[in-house]
């Protein structure tokens, strides 16, 4: 903010969504799930669960919703859903560094604790 000189970092998604939508899809077409996990709450997915599950109606998609996520929209288009809290993220988290065969260290950002 230019007149108190406060500044703060953006990230911006792009296309994240527009990208799952096509892998479940391509994914269906393929034969390569049964039952897919989407790990997501964002609802912009609805389109293509509905259209992965007219296409073929045996595919189960449970949706994952990351902890303090969900969308009443998507529940509506899957088979299934659950909550992810926490500490089953902070549980599934690598160490706070990683160091690669290439000597290169990886460190956790500090504010996923």
């Amino acid at each position: 903010m230019p007149d108190c000189g406060t500044t703060w970092t953006v990230f911006e998604e792009k296309e994240t969504d527009v990208n799952i939508a096509v892998a479940l899809l391509s994914d269906a077409v393929r034969d390569h799930f049964d039952t897919a996990l989407l790990i997501s709450a964002d609802s912009d997915l609805c389109p293509a669960v509905r259209e992965t599950k007219s296409l073929f109606p045996a595919k189960r998609i449970i949706a994952a919703f990351p902890p303090d996520r969900h969308s009443a929209e998507l529940k509506r288009v899957v088979d299934g859903f659950v909550f992810v809290g926490n500490d089953k993220v902070r549980r599934a988290q690598l160490p706070d560094k990683v160091v690669t065969e290439a000597g290169v260290v990886l460190r956790r950002p500090k504010q996923w604790g």
